[in-house]
């Protein structure tokens, strides 16, 4: 079946402590496909590539809008994977060709004061895992990792019982 193509960038973002940031989001209007909604989970930042920007510029913005840091504040990196995946988004089935580039930052202070409407609506916190945390972990289906229900500031580290 063919659905309507969004292309999306997804950054792989790095502190020099070699941590990734994972935003949690509770979006009840994404689902697989023909599943019910599964709860919270942890993602990469990122976003829609709008029409005039290009995988950099559409990074540049996600960043900025999902963590306040500036494009001086990041160092960019190679775009290192590519993948499809297809979703039903606000009730519409969708495929979604993503782009993952690298992005690396000094700073661990992170701010979501600049979060669209839209996701001001649906992300919840974001934080900093090692990676040896991650890759400790049972692997789970998809690239979505269960967050905790709890709401607060949006900066939280992640707890000891936090599953990921």
């Amino acid at each position: 079946m063919t659905y309507p193509v969004r292309s999306a960038v997804r950054v792989v973002f790095l502190n020099e402590a070699n941590e990734l940031l994972l935003m949690c989001m509770d979006d009840p209007t994404i689902t697989s496909i023909g599943e019910k909604y599964a709860g919270r989970f942890w993602t990469l930042i990122g976003g829609e590539i709008e029409s005039s920007e290009t995988i950099r510029d559409a990074a540049v913005r996600e960043v900025f809008e999902e963590t306040g840091l500036s494009e001086e504040d990041i160092e960019f990196g190679p775009q290192v994977w590519s993948g499809k995946l297809d979703l039903m988004l606000k009730g519409k089935p969708i495929h979604i060709k993503q782009e993952f580039i690298v992005a690396k930052t000094r700073c661990r202070d992170i701010s979501l004061a600049n979060l669209t409407a839209d996701e001001k609506e649906v992300i919840k916190q974001v934080a900093w895992f090692s990676l040896d945390r991650i890759s400790n972990r049972p692997r789970l289906k998809g690239v979505a990792l269960a967050c905790p229900a709890q709401r607060g500031t949006g900066l939280a580290q992640p707890r000891s019982g936090d599953r990921i």
